[in-house]
């Protein structure tokens, strides 16, 4: 850093750790969520004597609740500033996480997360911005890696907690669990806001745009969710998902203020970042639910068994996140991006080989791998896209991009749900193509951003 002694530098470094520990509580709380409810369905299923479907919307409607609402919650920041959405986030997903615990029917606990998801849309709407509008422009790399090693950190530790709060405790602590990591961020939020104050801008709500992508986006996701639903049932949801998004394309075309400006459509700094974005979510979405049903389903390995399989891909995701973030000032972001996205294709392609004969090790030895390339993209991904705009729209990109990722991983989710169950037997073929599949969207990834990096090189005159 310019004009920084080594120790002032330190000195800095110090002083950022408060703001990305208290922005990596909102990541690590989602994460987290995630892994223990994987593991409490079956079991809410017997407490509440209802099947895994019922029980399944539990996970499905906190999806939709947050991917519909977080770029409202992303432009409302912009407005009256990151770290008070970010603190009100906290709390709501405090109260809903109370309100799941004492749940005493399905019907409520469904509901009850459906709270938890809008309050979970606040808070990712806003945990990458709060980085971006903290701290400096040359440590935000290292910062970022360092929230996606937390990121990992909550998947890695979601589905042992889940299992040792359900088999010692009971179901209602794995919500419960949530209240004194909420207490930490509000007061890391506290503490923050005494000593700094936040910058912010009259950007306007552009509500109309705002429901009508949130519209969209929920209507989608409902379509999603429901694929196993016959003729017409199955494709409302997409007729919805339809007008809803040509009525946002037209609003936004004749508003001067669009919630994502319109500039950014013709530049492939911002498309190829934010494809790459819905590729991953599409991708480790399959790496986390085939294994499941290989391991589990033909394998025969025990429930405790395949978790541990399944912990290789966030625990590469931990162990390289915030070594990519601090290599992002001496290689650059597209070097890291692509070795990322190179690396987990290699990984994909790999498993599409898979032979029965395999042991779990190799399964989980190549998740490993994935994992490594995943812990090197994400913060060059991020990076890339929070770099997209200027300071005042930190929240909206912050928000589109995790809105597009969990797009991603419903489609990952749905489109291996949906070619398991269409093949009964359950063959090797079936889970091949899967791996194919998710490879061939990383390497289209990979494609695009070579491609742009070549053009660059070329405008600039150095090939």
């Amino acid at each position: 850093m310019q004009g920084l002694t080594a120790v002032d530098q330190q000195h800095a470094t110090t002083r950022d750790w408060p703001i990305i520990v208290t922005a990596g509580v909102g990541f690590f709380l989602s994460a987290l969520d995630t892994g223990i409810m994987n593991v409490a369905l079956p079991t809410l299923g017997q407490t509440f004597h209802v099947d895994v479907n019922a029980v399944a919307w539990t996970v499905t409607l906190y999806l939709i609740s947050l991917s519909s609402t977080i770029i409202i919650f992303g432009r409302i920041s912009d407005r009256v500033g990151r770290m008070k959405v970010y603190s009100i986030g906290l709390a709501v997903f405090a109260i809903a996480s109370i309100l799941c615990g004492s749940a005493f029917s399905a019907p409520q606990l469904i509901i009850f997360r459906g709270l938890q998801g809008i309050g979970a849309a606040m808070l990712q709407a806003t945990s990458a911005a709060i980085i971006t509008t903290y701290i400096a422009k040359e440590r935000q790399g290292a910062a970022l890696g360092t929230l996606g090693m937390i990121l990992g950190l909550g998947n890695v530790l979601g589905p042992s907690a889940g299992g040792l709060l359900l088999s010692f405790v009971g179901w209602r602590w794995i919500f419960w669990i949530n209240i004194p990591i909420c207490a930490m961020g509000l007061w890391g939020c506290y503490k923050i806001a005494r000593v700094t104050k936040e910058q912010v801008s009259p950007v306007p709500l552009n509500i109309v745009g705002s429901v009508l992508l949130g519209v969209a986006t929920f209507s989608l996701l409902c379509g999603l969710s429901a694929d196993s639903l016959p003729g017409f049932p199955r494709m409302l949801p997409y007729g919805f998902f339809a007008l809803s998004l040509i009525g946002y394309i037209f609003w936004e075309t004749r508003v001067t203020n669009p919630i994502i400006p319109l500039s950014l459509f013709r530049s492939g700094a911002f498309i190829v970042p934010i494809l790459s974005a819905l590729v991953l979510g599409f991708a480790t979405a399959i790496a986390f639910i085939v294994p499941a049903y290989y391991l589990e389903g033909v394998a025969h390995l025990m429930p405790w068994q395949v978790g541990l399989v399944n912990l290789a891909a966030p625990l590469g995701l931990v162990m390289l996140s915030k070594l990519s973030g601090k290599l992002i000032g001496s290689y650059g972001i597209t070097p890291l991006t692509l070795s990322g996205l190179g690396i987990m294709f290699i990984a994909l392609i790999a498993l599409s080989t898979m032979q029965l004969n395999w042991h779990s090790v190799t399964f989980s030895a190549l998740l490993l791998l994935y994992g490594f390339g995943a812990g090197i993209f994400i913060p060059a991904n991020l990076s890339a896209i929070m770099g997209s705009v200027g300071l005042e729209l930190q929240g909206t990109i912050g928000s589109i991009q995790r809105m597009v990722q969990n797009i991603g991983l419903a489609v990952g989710t749905s489109t291996a749900a949906s070619m398991i169950r269409l093949d009964t037997n359950l063959g090797l073929s079936a889970f091949r193509k899967i791996w194919i599949l998710s490879a061939c969207a990383i390497l289209i990834a990979f494609l695009c951003t070579a491609s742009l990096h070549l053009f660059r090189r070329y405008r600039s005159g150095k090939i």
